[in-house]
């Protein structure tokens, strides 16, 4: 569930669809919206990936994704961001961007 920045920039240079959380371990609201994406991650059958990543092991590519805050959640289609959500975010809210990803 935990992804690594390198491995992250392979699945967008992939173009696959990646759902990502970044959180800090110091973020209080980050605690909040982790066990939440996961419980939404651990549900999905669907061919998104989620996955959270820590921005302090990860400062690089948080940056080169634009993250200023956390939590923050990218959602990446075809190699590029193509939807951002600052702040906690409920259970529906993160089943709304698994949805819509699938959409297209």
């Amino acid at each position: 569930m935990e992804i690594t920045g390198k491995e992250l920039e392979k699945k967008i240079k992939n173009g696959e669809k990646v759902i990502v959380e970044l959180w800090a371990n110091w973020c209080s609201p980050c605690k909040i919206i982790k066990p939440i994406f996961e419980k939404v991650a651990s549900e999905n059958t669907t061919d998104v990936q989620m996955y959270t990543m820590d921005v302090d092991q990860n400062r690089d590519v948080a940056v080169k994704l634009g993250v200023r805050s956390v939590p923050t959640i990218k959602v990446i289609n075809g190699g590029d961001v193509t939807k951002t959500k600052v702040g906690v975010l409920q259970e529906d809210e993160i089943k709304g961007l698994v949805q819509e990803l699938i959409n297209g």
